[in-house]
């Protein structure tokens, strides 16, 4: 129920390369979010990076762990037809998970990737 499974993923380097250089972008202190818009009856795709300004793999791993954490919880408010590319920064290693939920809701909301109520 909560996989993420490989159809919900970005996994090609080109795949990340067109939500770049297409797509646009959100951002705030602790993460970056990239959206493409696709067809609504596809299902919506994300991928995860961090940087190796952030610092050694293990920091870097933390990092995409709560960002991945967070999507986990809120994918299914999250509505379909976009590819997203969320990237931490630097800040998110010093943060806990709630200012990282916040945040990372706060991209979201402000991208419009939100399902309509």
């Amino acid at each position: 129920m909560y996989d993420l499974k490989k159809e919900n993923r970005l996994c090609k380097n080109r795949e990340f390369q067109l939500v770049y250089r297409r797509g646009k972008s959100v951002v705030n202190r602790l993460a970056v979010l990239y959206v493409l818009p696709r067809s609504p009856k596809q299902p919506s795709r994300i991928g995860f990076v961090t940087g190796k300004k952030i610092g050694c793999a293990v920091e870097r791993n933390r990092c995409r762990r709560l960002m991945k954490e967070v999507y986990r919880l809120h994918q299914f408010e999250l509505s379909d037809g976009f590819d997203l590319v969320l990237i931490g920064r630097s800040q998110l290693k010093h943060v806990g998970y709630a200012q990282a939920e916040h945040s990372i809701l706060q991209l979201f909301r402000r991208a419009r990737v939100f399902k309509k109520k």
